[in-house]
């Protein structure tokens, strides 16, 4: 699995340092993550993406 970071019109890094926090990469308003799921186990990665939004959004909003 991999995540890669992009901005409204441009790719900006991707996500694969594991003990990275969010905050350390270049995350401004109107970002979004993709995923790439090369495993083909699609109902176990939207349980994972939905616990990571999910805990990065209570993290974003302190």
């Amino acid at each position: 699995m991999q995540l890669e970071l992009y901005g409204v019109d441009k790719f900006y890094s991707k996500l694969d340092q594991e003990d990275a926090l969010p905050g350390s990469y270049p995350v401004d308003d109107g970002c979004r993550i993709h995923l790439i799921d090369h495993s083909g186990a699609s109902s176990l990665v939207t349980g994972l993406v939905s616990a990571m939004m999910s805990h990065w959004e209570k993290t974003m909003a302190v």
